[in-house]
C-alpha cells in the first residue's frame, strides 16, 4: 500500500528553535515600529495650541500666543467671541503685528456656584461663567489694559475668580457684581 497524503490536509514543517538573539532583534524591532508610530501620531505635552495645563502657561495673567505659530494664533481666534468679519479682522492684524493674542485661564477660587465674569480686552468683552475646570479664554491685546469685572454672583457670598499662571493660581479679592480689576497692563 503507497503512503498517500490527504490533499486537504496541510504538510507541516517540525517545530524549530528561535535563537534568543533573533527573538531580542524581533522585539527591538516592534518596540522601535510602535515607538515610532507614538512620536507620529501624538503630540507633545506642551505642544497643544491652547494651554492645557500649568506648564503651558506663562509667569504672568497673560500667555501670549507666538504670533508666528499659524496652529496657535488659529485656535486663539476660533475661541474669540466675535462675529466671523471682525475676527478676519483681528487676524490680520496679529499677521501683519499691529495686535497680540493671549490666553487667560479662568476657574472659580471656590464653589462652583454659577458665577460670571466679563474679561475685557482691546474693546472685546467675553462673558465667562466660573466653574471649577480650567477655562482657557483667548483675548486680543491692543493698547489698553485687560480687566475683569464680576456679572453675576451665583450663590451668594461674592464673585469669586481664579487665574492660572505657570506658578498656579493667582486669586484675587472676592468681588462684587460690577466691581472691576485689570489684570494685565499694555
Amino acid at each position: 500500500m503507497a503512503d498517500s497524503a490527504d490533499p486537504t490536509t496541510p504538510l507541516l514543517a517540525k517545530p524549530m528553535a528561535i535563537p534568543p538573539s533573533a527573538a531580542a532583534g524581533g522585539l527591538v524591532l516592534l518596540g522601535a515600529v510602535f515607538g515610532l508610530y507614538y512620536l507620529a501620531t501624538s503630540q507633545a505635552p506642551d505642544a497643544s495650541p491652547v494651554p492645557a495645563n500649568f506648564a503651558q502657561l506663562s509667569d504672568q495673567i497673560v500667555t501670549l500666543v507666538p504670533p508666528d505659530d499659524r496652529g496657535a494664533v488659529s485656535a486663539a481666534l476660533r475661541t474669540l467671541q466675535l462675529p466671523g468679519a471682525e475676527r478676519r479682522v483681528v487676524e490680520k492684524d496679529v499677521m501683519r503685528g499691529r495686535r497680540r493674542l493671549g490666553w487667560i485661564v479662568f476657574t472659580d477660587s471656590m464653589d462652583p456656584d454659577g458665577d460670571v465674569v466679563a474679561v475685557e480686552s482691546d474693546g472685546l468683552t467675553q462673558t465667562v461663567v466660573l466653574t471649577k475646570g480650567w477655562t482657557p479664554v483667548a483675548v486680543p491685546l491692543g493698547i489698553g489694559p485687560v480687566g475683569v469685572t464680576a456679572v453675576r454672583d451665583g450663590g451668594g457670598g461674592g464673585v469669586t475668580v481664579a487665574l492660572a499662571t505657570r506658578g498656579g493660581p493667582v486669586t484675587p479679592r472676592i468681588l462684587l457684581p460690577g466691581e472691576r480689576i485689570t489684570v494685565a497692563a499694555p
